[in-house]
């Protein structure tokens, strides 16, 4: 308790110092992003309820601020408050939740890194542990343009905490966490981020300032493949405060899909289209699978303002469990396929080993899995395509059986464990020394 007390009061220290660590117009940026998802996080809870200048919701707002102005590398995106308020509705104490929040974020912060590494890895292992599982539902999903699994992406970004009702969520999140192993900090949690680059001028033209560009900001040109290519033409550009660069706002999911239904039967072999990787890495296109009156609440609809005042950093993502742009993996997440031939048997394949499944967190990806075999038999039986199945999974959002979820989970993770399928040479080492 000593530790935690002596934790809060850095942390309010670090809360007093707002102004001195983020530019004016940065800092007016973050807070109004910030409260704009607060308003909307968890407000059917009695935690959360009552008028929108309540205690509970000051904290919430406040915590963010702080973990974005001290974190300049990862600043803040939609999504995080959905990550901090089961955290504060337990620990019913703003100091001792941030400092929790933290440490989660020492985990799932590459989840909202620019560059979409994490989350491309993250597809591309649900994607394999599906393939092996359920060849037959797979299958079924190529056939219907559906195997990139992009309706998931609320899932694995917020591992799963949407999609269940609160209270569930708090055990979904429990039992989840106690599959974890141990990663205590070496002395104490830290609660400041590394600094951002420092630049002549940041983002507001203040000299010395770090640069804190939001997600939604890429320098002007480059690309060069089609994908990419394509992207621009639905993006629309404008220019960002201090005309550091473009800034591209979302496209319509709309203008996502009609972009997936006109490549999918002229795609050139030898492009691997859609590369989840590209794909999240332009938060154009990412974000509309987040953003709605209710945010991640929808995948089909898009704000018209940005949503994320995080800086691309020039950083590179952790490579732990990273898979290579190129990879034989990778590859496969973007296999080409073309919707009027039915494909052939998908070949058993092995899954990496506990370590780098899921980045670190397995048993997520078999409860994702365990959802959607929960479903597996309606989708098939009415021939669902992307778009029904996408809107089939957004009316479910807090409504899923918990039970029948962590039941059907629980089997399959144990069987996973048992059966050591385990398909990486590094993993197979790191095995074999523990």
């Amino acid at each position: 308790m000593d530790y935690m007390k002596r934790k809060s009061r850095e942390y309010e220290q670090l809360k007093s110092e707002w102004a001195q660590r983020a530019n004016p117009e940065d800092l007016e940026f973050i807070r109004s992003t910030v409260l704009k998802d607060v308003l909307r996080t968890d407000r059917a809870h009695p935690y959360y309820a009552g008028p929108e200048d309540g205690p509970h919701l000051r904290a919430l707002h406040d915590l963010l601020t702080t973990y974005a102005v001290t974190h300049p590398q990862v600043s803040y995106c939609q999504g995080m408050s959905d990550l901090a308020s089961p955290i504060l509705a337990v620990m019913d104490h703003e100091g001792h939740a941030f400092v929790c929040f933290c440490g989660i974020m020492k985990r799932l912060a590459a989840n909202f890194h620019p560059d979409g590494r994490a989350m491309a890895t993250k597809f591309a292992h649900l994607k394999l542990l599906l393939r092996h599982a359920d060849p037959d539902f797979y299958q079924y999903l190529q056939e219907a343009g559906a195997d990139d699994l992009f309706f998931c992406y609320r899932w694995l970004l917020l591992e799963l905490k949407r999609e269940f009702a609160f209270d569930d969520a708090l055990r979904m999140l429990e039992v989840t966490w106690s599959s974890l192993p141990p990663d205590p900090p070496e002395h104490e949690v830290e609660l400041v981020g590394p600094p951002s680059q420092v630049a002549d001028a940041g983002f507001g033209g203040h000299r010395g300032w770090p640069v804190r560009q939001r997600h939604m900001l890429r320098p002007a040109g480059g690309g060069g493949s089609t994908f990419e290519d394509a992207v621009d033409h639905l993006a629309t550009a404008s220019q960002g405060p201090g005309g550091g660069g473009r800034l591209l706002r979302q496209a319509s999911l709309d203008g996502l899909q009609q972009l997936r239904d006109n490549m999918g039967s002229r795609r050139d072999p030898l492009v691997q289209l859609p590369h989840p990787a590209a794909l999240i890495s332009s938060k154009s296109l990412s974000e509309p699978l987040l953003n709605s009156p209710d945010p991640l609440l929808s995948s089909f609809s898009h704000p018209d303002s940005p949503s994320s005042s995080s800086p691309p950093s020039t950083q590179e993502a952790s490579p732990t469990g990273d898979m290579a742009v190129g990879s034989p993996l990778m590859q496969e997440v973007g296999s080409p396929k073309d919707p009027g031939k039915s494909l052939p048997p998908v070949p058993p394949m092995g899954l990496p080993p506990p370590q780098e499944f899921g980045r670190g967190n397995p048993f997520m990806l078999f409860l994702c899995l365990a959802i959607l075999l929960e479903h597996r038999d309606h989708i098939m039986r009415n021939g669902l395509d992307y778009n029904e199945l996408a809107m089939h999974f957004d009316r479910l959002v807090r409504k899923h059986h918990l039970g029948r979820v962590l039941r059907r989970a629980r089997a399959l993770f144990a069987d996973y464990l048992q059966s050591e399928v385990w398909d990486s040479e590094e993993g197979a080492e790191a095995t074999a020394a523990s």
